[in-house]
């Protein structure tokens, strides 16, 4: 490679490193070479080569600042404890993606963390296989083509969700639900309908969202509009289940007395707005914990890429009540106002 770009080797393994130190002409000129070498770094022969797992390169796609926050919290507190250094890339499209996750390779990250829909990526896993490195996939859709993973109980928190609301008298419950490329998502959608079905309620009204805050706005003014007789709603995370308050709020129905609204992931937002957000807790903070812990473990095993040693983590939620969830109100519930764009 040195040949191929006209430099030292002592370059080049700077620039493999990370440039430091080297100028940009020269960095371009060997990662021109690299590109038309092929050439994929083996960082797990590095890491064995050096001081071990020292770095891990978190992959983020999640669009939900909440979740952020509450992954990079569990992440930063257990890298730390082990001496390790998180470094964060976003997740764009698909050729930035690939970019920046190869510009990490070359700066020697050994391992990864991928919370879903990246970990479900064709290209990242293909170019984390090629350079023979390390993850751990968080809530990925299939366990099976990754060696770790955490996940939390989507599922079960779901069902108990909705079993409680129609233990309080609901029958009329109308769902939002996640972004269609997240298991989790997936998942909560399923767990509700199979209680419902259980309670032997026919009609389940689902409303598209992709867990963001302005998604929440639009799906509940869908629902609202086509489900008059709607007296609770469960969005698939806090933020469109803050969106479904204000919603309410504007078109004058009292939480929870007019409308129960309830979430997923216990977030800052669900304690901070008025009322707070009943919600089932998904341990995100933890799952980034336990991924580290796995990346630290099998870095120190050597277990690189064994698809033959599967560790696969399932986490309980826990149900959480505060002020937005009620009894149904006897009698009809309010009319909505009649205008039902933005405003």
């Amino acid at each position: 490679m040195a040949e191929e770009a006209g430099v030292s080797r002592m370059t080049v393994s700077r620039v493999l490193r990370g440039g430091h130190l080297v100028r940009a002409p020269l960095q371009e000129r060997v990662l021109a070479a690299v590109k038309k070498l092929n050439y994929r770094l083996n960082v797990s022969a590095r890491a064995l080569a050096g001081s071990g797992p020292s770095r891990v390169g978190l992959v983020y796609s999640n669009p939900s600042q909440a979740f952020l926050s509450e992954l990079l919290t569990g992440a930063l507190r257990e890298s730390s404890k082990l001496g390790m250094q998180l470094t964060l890339t976003a997740d764009a499209d698909s050729h930035d993606r690939t970019a920046e996750i190869e510009a990490l390779l070359r700066s020697g990250v050994t391992s990864f963390l991928l919370p879903s829909p990246a970990c479900d990526a064709p290209d990242v896993l293909k170019l984390l296989r090629a350079a023979k490195a390390r993850w751990v996939a968080i809530s990925p859709v299939n366990l099976e083509i990754h060696p770790f993973s955490v996940s939390a109980d989507h599922f079960d928190i779901a069902g108990r969700m909705t079993a409680r609301l129609i233990e309080l008298g609901h029958r009329h419950i109308g769902f939002i639900a996640g972004d269609p490329a997240s298991k989790g998502g997936a998942e909560r959608l399923r767990g509700h309908l199979r209680a419902m079905a259980a309670a032997d309620i026919k009609e389940c009204p689902v409303e598209q969202g992709y867990f963001t805050f302005q998604s929440g706005l639009d799906a509940t003014e869908r629902l609202l509009k086509s489900f008059k007789e709607c007296t609770a709603i469960i969005a698939c995370n806090d933020d469109m289940a803050a969106a479904a308050i204000s919603v309410a709020h504007r078109h004058h129905l009292n939480v929870p007395d007019d409308l129960t609204i309830v979430g997923f992931d216990d977030t800052p937002i669900a304690s901070i707005v008025s009322p707070a957000i009943t919600t089932a807790r998904q341990p995100i903070a933890e799952m980034a914990q336990s991924a580290i812990r796995m990346l630290h473990a099998a870095a120190m095993a050597g277990d690189a890429d064994d698809n033959n040693k599967r560790t696969q983590k399932v986490l309980p939620g826990t149900l959480i009540e505060r002020e937005s969830s009620a009894p149904p109100r006897q009698g009809a519930l309010p009319k909505p106002a009649a205008h039902f764009g933005r405003s």
